[in-house]
């Protein structure tokens, strides 16, 4: 999808955008099948066709910490949250594509707790998909070997 720079901004701003939640257990992450990330996709695909931008929050119900991932069609490697960042890169009502990206987001993940991916300049690919669940999977299993490691120092500290 085409956008302007300032279209752009001024939908998020405002709020202006297709939020959805997906909830998936550990095992769903630790798993091979991208079942979760095709679902993503497919619901900011359709929000595309629609003419919307799109973000989809993808929960981990069960994990030992919060820890979220987001796909979102974006024009640049930021998150939603961080729109006002966009005239640095861009100049004033400049039109640009889309694209698809992968952020997570953890207290453990590391010390942004914060982390963003490019998926796809266009529509996500199978390959694609499988990548961004193995990129997912990684910065869990990065946050879960963080938290145990909190775990261990505060153990040290309390003797």
């Amino acid at each position: 999808m085409k956008i302007t720079t300032t279209d752009f901004m001024a939908l998020i701003a405002d709020g202006k955008f297709n939020q959805t939640s997906l909830d998936i257990s550990k095992d769903d992450l630790l798993q091979e099948d991208p079942w979760s990330i095709n679902k993503a996709k497919d619901q900011i695909e359709a929000d595309l066709n629609l003419g919307k931008l799109s973000q989809v929050m993808i929960h981990v119900v069960d994990a030992e910490f919060e820890i979220n991932f987001y796909l979102e069609s974006d024009i640049i490697n930021l998150p939603f949250d961080d729109y006002k960042k966009v005239i640095h890169f861009f100049e004033d009502g400049q039109e640009t594509d889309t694209k698809v990206y992968l952020s997570t987001r953890c207290d453990y993940l590391n010390a942004s707790k914060f982390h963003i991916d490019h998926i796809s300049d266009d529509e996500v690919t199978e390959a694609q998909a499988k990548n961004a669940m193995a990129i997912m999977r990684q910065n869990y299993e990065q946050s879960v070997e963080n938290f145990a490691k909190k775990d261990e120092t505060e153990e040290k500290e309390a003797k």
